[in-house]
């Protein structure tokens, strides 16, 4: 188990085989990106490759910006966002002063 998986990361899932983009991680539990939507162990995911800053904040806009799932809820609650970007163009620029805000913490 990798504690420094995060969002946009690529993992492989043991007990399937499969490798898959993460949505998010809390806790013990890790959301993949795709259909349908789920959890898995995270002790179960193996870090494959590791996101860069501008894919995580790229990838946490997208899952924002398009999904009203546990993802889309999650990515909306990191950048501190109130609704989907969408809807609110208010949003998209907070997300986006989020992001340059925490892009500049070393």
């Amino acid at each position: 188990m990798d504690v420094n998986i995060d969002t946009a990361d690529h993992v492989m899932h043991g007990p399937s085989g499969e490798t898959w983009l993460v949505a998010y991680v809390q806790g013990d539990r890790l959301a993949w990106c795709g259909w349908p939507e789920g959890e898995a162990a995270l002790a179960d995911c193996t870090l494959v490759k590791k996101a860069t800053p501008e894919e995580r904040n790229k990838l946490l806009l997208e899952l924002a910006d398009c999904t009203n799932d546990r993802r889309g809820r999650y990515a909306r609650q990191r950048l501190n966002l109130t609704d989907c970007p969408r809807a609110s163009r208010l949003n998209m620029d907070k997300a986006h002063a989020a992001i340059a805000k925490a892009e500049e913490r070393p």
